[in-house]
C-alpha cells in the first residue's frame, strides 16, 4: 500500500502554522469511509499572514505531492480495472446469452 499523500500534506500545513481544513470525499476517506474521490478539498483561512504560510508550506512540496498524487491515481485506476473489467465481461455474456 503507497503512503497517502494527504498525510504528507496535512503534515506539511500543520508544521507550516496553515489554518486549513480537509473536507469532502478525501476526508471521508481519510477517516476511514468507503468513499471513492480523487479530488482534495481543502478550505483555507483567507487572512494574509496564513496565505503566506500556505506559499512557504507548498514551495518545496508540490512536486513531491504531486508525484504522490499521480502514483496513487495510477494504482486506483489499475485496481478499478481489475474490478470492472470481468465485472462489464460478465454483463455482456448475461446480455448476449
Amino acid at each position: 500500500m503507497i503512503p497517502n499523500p494527504i498525510h504528507k500534506v496535512r503534515s506539511t500545513f500543520r508544521n507550516c502554522g496553515v489554518s486549513a481544513q480537509l473536507m469532502d470525499g478525501q476526508a471521508c476517506v481519510f477517516y476511514g469511509a468507503a468513499e471513492f474521490s480523487r479530488d482534495t478539498d481543502f478550505a483555507i483561512l483567507a487572512d494574509p499572514a496564513n496565505l503566506e504560510r500556505l506559499t512557504d508550506a507548498l514551495q518545496g512540496d508540490v512536486a513531491a505531492i504531486a508525484a504522490g498524487l499521480a502514483e496513487e491515481e495510477r494504482i486506483e485506476r489499475t485496481v478499478d480495472r481489475a474490478y470492472w473489467i470481468p465485472l462489464k465481461q460478465e454483463l455482456e455474456r448475461m446480455r448476449h446469452g
